[in-house]
């Protein structure tokens, strides 16, 4: 009489499901406690590094687990097929990332106007400077000469714009795209040909300021959000009415990291590709 040898499930196989399950759920804590504000992106960053490992190790035990299965015969292979598939549909956004990173240059802070780009108020670096951001290029706010060559050769269609209309047309364009964007305003300044001082407005005219007459020069400061992690991105729009035509320049910083992964980039360029829509039939490169 043959003897039958009972199958053991493979403690691979049930450790495998267990961190993949897991990971799901510790993700969507991370992420839902840094879009509530609970968290600093600098932590989350770091928690998401800590995500990354668990799903390494997941996978790591589903090898393990299907050489059990092969060798010895081991139980286990629902449980290992269902902890890889959950661990590598959420380890692909690392490794798209990896991509980007390979794609786009290790930079953080993109403008139209790589040689003389407009400068954050003080009011947004006091608060990047409170939230710790360690890349700022100063309050000069100057490109590296390989920061700028890294911009224009990467970002060719980041550019700004000059349209022959007034400022004030321009301004209140701005005002309704950055309104249907959602994004919040920190600070606008206003520049006259006279005046070697700016000067904030904001608090003074209601609300988030918007509602102000345009002048010669104006400075919007504003913040907008990655779609999913709500990483900030500080962003500046200058508005610089000309004799004939007025010129709009941008610059997006986001506040965390060496590497953008083009976003800052997209940021501009959707900006103003609507910018270019509200002002149909007048637009124009600079």
């Amino acid at each position: 009489m043959v003897g039958l040898v009972e199958r053991k499930l493979s403690k691979s196989a049930i450790w495998c499901r267990r961190l993949a399950v897991f990971a799901v759920f510790y993700f969507a804590a991370v992420i839902m406690l840094h879009r509530l504000g609970k968290i600093e992106s600098s932590f989350t960053l770091n928690l998401l590094g800590i995500g990354f490992a668990i799903l390494i190790i997941s996978i790591l035990f589903a090898v393990s687990a299907m050489i059990q299965l092969w060798n010895l015969g081991a139980k286990g292979g629902k449980k290992t097929i269902f902890g890889l598939t959950l661990s590598l549909i959420m380890i692909s956004p690392f490794f798209y990332y990896a991509l980007l990173a390979m794609r786009y240059p290790p930079i953080n802070d993109v403008s139209t106007n790589v040689y003389d780009p407009p400068v954050f108020s003080e009011k947004t670096l006091n608060i990047r400077r409170l939230k710790g951001v360690q890349s700022d290029n100063g309050a000069n706010a100057q490109f590296s000469e390989e920061d700028a060559e890294a911009i224009l050769f990467n970002y060719p269609q980041v550019s700004s714009r000059r349209y022959p209309a007034g400022s004030e047309r321009v301004f209140k364009a701005v005002r309704e795209i950055i309104r249907e964007r959602g994004w919040s305003v920190t600070d606008i300044r206003r520049l006259t040909a006279t005046e070697t001082d700016t000067k904030d407005t904001a608090n003074d005219a209601g609300d988030d300021g918007l509602e102000q007459e345009a002048e010669k020069d104006i400075f919007i400061d504003a913040v907008t959000s990655t779609y999913f992690l709500s990483f900030k991105n500080d962003v500046v729009v200058k508005i610089v009415g000309e004799e004939d035509s007025t010129l709009v320049e941008m610059r997006s910083a986001g506040r965390w990291g060496r590497h953008d992964f083009g976003d800052n980039a997209r940021v501009i360029t959707d900006f103003m590709r609507d910018l270019d829509k509200a002002l149909i039939g007048i637009s124009g490169e600079g």
